[in-house]
């Protein structure tokens, strides 16, 4: 390593930079304080402010100067704003207020980060320094003093500011208190906490350099240890103290143990999201008295026991195990009007067959898509499946009518009186007690069509158009259960 080499080359560039430079950009030389932006900043005198390099003992001493200089006119620049939000905190300006105390944080932010570059200042290197800074300490400081002059006359501002509201900085604090007093209160203690920050920034950085202790004296004559205490010192008093009153308030009663169910917790939607779900679970709990009522009724309306027609409307509608979970609050909200409301089957247009010379009382005979064999005495009649209804021309009273499938139903012509209309639900088996000995109720291919292609209406019923679902159900049911007693 060529040692004169090296250092000839640092002796050229550091004559170098202290000449004018010529701006290949702009064809003009720099340096020479002729140019606007050098006039405006003064940057002629702004950088001969600095020990001359031949009067400098140590290299980093110009970087302790730098450091402490730019530290002084940035606390100059947050001074001067703080008269700025006096001004416009006597106009009740809050908007204004706050974006410049926003801008007052970052500038304390600036500085604090700044004494990092003071860091890599070893001890030894610091202390070459020391003794040529007399008794200067940070006490003699313009740029604290003025920032602390100015926080005491933004402070006065804040109490003016409360006083023409009628409030105590409590009542601001306080549940309810007003919130736009209390964001500005709130950013001067963000003020007051980055400038405290810049000032812990300081004791680490004298910390590492000289120590802590009372045997450590500062430039000053006072032991460093007092620097514990300023450091916490605040511009905004007032703002801290309130936090002591409400603290002093406080109760411990009303909480919650740790581990403890918090029932509805303290978020405001909660009680919402409970009023709905009681509000769509109430029809489940009242499905079971409501039931009862209609079957209640049905029954009453056409003569059947209640605990008979319970008993198959229960079966026609069971469902299976896996399908009775609970839904609480679910399903179609129109299902369960449906289910009460369910209109009569319509007819298909599909023709209706006749059976000739029925016995009397035979019940309707089912179609099969193939003929069935002749029935015999009390033997139940064949179960329709998605075919024309065959219907017996003079079926006895109370004979129920066939049960079609999805087709709508057609009535015969000389249908009984009492006869319901027809239902889209296999219905249960009935025997016909009066029939001939081995008479069969004849199967008639497709004789007597007489139903045209157009849906026909219902045929009037005492008990009206729109029986219950489950009546025919319910009274075949018991006809059923009749008939077998006698047999």
């Amino acid at each position: 390593m060529h040692t004169s080499t090296d250092y000839s080359h640092a002796e050229k560039l550091k004559q170098e930079l202290t000449q004018p430079l010529f701006n290949v950009m702009l064809k003009k030389w720099v340096g020479k304080g002729e140019l606007d932006y050098e006039r405006y900043l003064h940057t002629d005198t702004l950088l001969s402010l600095q020990s001359p390099e031949g009067e400098r003992v140590s290299h980093d001493e110009l970087m302790f100067q730098i450091v402490h200089q730019s530290q002084e006119l940035y606390l100059k620049l947050a001074s001067r704003e703080m008269v700025e939000v006096v001004a416009e905190m006597d106009q009740d300006a809050l908007w204004a207020v706050v974006a410049r105390l926003a801008r007052v944080q970052k500038i304390l932010a600036g500085i604090t980060a700044e004494m990092a570059i003071l860091e890599t200042m070893t001890p030894a290197e610091y202390q070459v320094i020391r003794r040529s800074l007399g008794n200067g300490s940070g006490q003699e400081s313009p740029g604290y003093n003025t920032l602390r002059h100015a926080a005491d006359g933004l402070e006065a501002a804040m109490e003016r500011m409360l006083a023409r509201r009628g409030l105590t900085l409590f009542q601001v604090y306080s549940a309810g208190g007003p919130k736009d007093l209390q964001h500005v209160c709130e950013q001067l203690v963000t003020v007051d906490e980055c400038f405290q920050g810049w000032l812990y920034a300081h004791y680490q950085l004298v910390r590492r350099t000289i120590g802590i202790d009372r045997t450590v004296k500062a430039l000053d004559g006072l032991p460093s240890q007092v620097l514990q205490a300023r450091m916490t010192l605040p511009l905004f008093r007032a703002l801290w103290d309130v936090r002591v009153e409400l603290t002093a308030g406080w109760k411990r009663e009303g909480g919650y143990t740790p581990g403890e169910s918090r029932g509805g917790g303290g978020c405001p939607m909660a009680a919402i999201h409970a009023m709905k779900d009681t509000a769509m679970n109430a029809p489940v709990t009242q499905a079971a008295p409501v039931a009862h009522a209609t079957n209640a009724a049905v029954a009453h309306a056409h003569h059947v026991p209640v605990a008979a027609y319970a008993q198959h409307a229960a079966a026609a509608h069971a469902v299976p195990a896996h399908a009775q979970e609970a839904r609480t609050g679910g399903g179609c909200p129109m299902h369960a009007m449906h289910a009460q409301h369910a209109p009569v089957a319509h007819a298909q247009p599909a023709p209706t067959v006749h059976a000739p010379h029925a016995a009397p009382h035979a019940p309707a005979a089912h179609a099969q898509p193939a003929p069935t064999p002749h029935a015999t005495p009390h033997a139940p009649a064949a179960h329709a499946q998605p075919a024309p209804a065959v219907h017996a021309p003079h079926a006895a009273p109370h004979a129920p009518a066939a049960h079609a499938q999805p087709a709508p139903t057609v009535h015969a012509p000389h249908a009984a009186p009492h006869a319901p209309a027809a239902h889209a639900q296999p219905a249960p088996t009935v025997h016909a007690p009066h029939a001939a000995p081995h008479a069969p109720v004849p199967h008639a291919p497709a004789p007597h069509a007489t139903a045209a292609p157009a849906p026909v209406a219902h045929a009037p019923t005492p008990h009206g158009p729109h029986t219950h679902p489950h009546a025919a159900h319910a009274l075949a049911y018991a006809h059923a259960q009749e008939l077998r007693s006698q047999s």
